[in-house]
This record gives structure tokens, sequence and C-alpha cells, in this order.
């Protein structure tokens, strides 16, 4: 381990970001390797729906925690930005242009000096 502190702020970060899927998580890893003990103990306790009641108080938890600084006083002010009209002219106008012919160009000759057969390519 070369930088150990970038691997304590990595595992930090992954914590914070996989937080809200922590629950499903260990609920999963519940049923799959204890199964007997996890349905004999949490859902004798809390029912089957466990899951979805953890989950939403969890997330009353978090909307409650936030920090809201609005004064209710304050007058909500109208912000207009002047915006310069676009317009778009989709008008068909045929346009005259001349293409030059091109008949008479031919790709000149090609000499190779030794006759071999194509690469193989592996």
């Amino acid at each position: 381990m070369r930088f150990p502190t970038a691997y304590y702020l990595m595992l930090l970060y992954l914590t914070v970001v996989f937080k809200p899927a922590i629950p499903i998580i260990s609920d999963a890893l519940s049923h799959t390797f204890a199964d007997a003990i996890h349905i004999a103990t949490v859902h004798a306790k809390y029912g089957n729906n466990h899951l979805e009641t953890e989950l939403a108080t969890e997330g009353s938890d978090n909307d409650n925690s936030k920090n809201q600084n609005t004064v209710k006083s304050e007058e909500q002010i109208p912000v207009h930005v002047p915006e310069d009209e676009c317009t778009f002219d989709f008008s068909l106008n045929s346009f005259n242009k001349s293409y030059p012919v091109f008949k008479n160009y031919t790709l000149s000759a090609i000499f190779i000096a030794k006759q071999i057969p194509p690469p193989k390519f592996s």
C-alpha cells in the first residue's frame, strides 16, 4: 500500500455514495446467507415488509435533517431576463448552380516494377 490515505478517502466516498443502498444490500445478504435466522428474527418482529418501512423511515429522516434557511416573510422577486428573438427563415429558394462536368478525368496508369502476390496478413 503506497497511499493508505487515498484508500481511506476512497472507502469513505464509496460509503457515502452507496449509503441509500446499504439496507437493500444488507437484506439481500441476510436472505442469501442466513435465511432461516433472518426470517425467524427480523421477519417475525417487523413483518415481511420490513425493508420498505426501513427505507421509508430513513428517507423521512433525511428530509427532516436538511437545513432550510428560508424565511417566510421574504418576498419572491421575479427575474426577467431579456432574450433576443431568434427567427429562422425556411423559405425554399432555388439556386441555379452549375457543376463542372468530370467526363475527361481518368486514373493514371499504375506501373508495378515487380510482379509479386499480395501480402498475407495473419
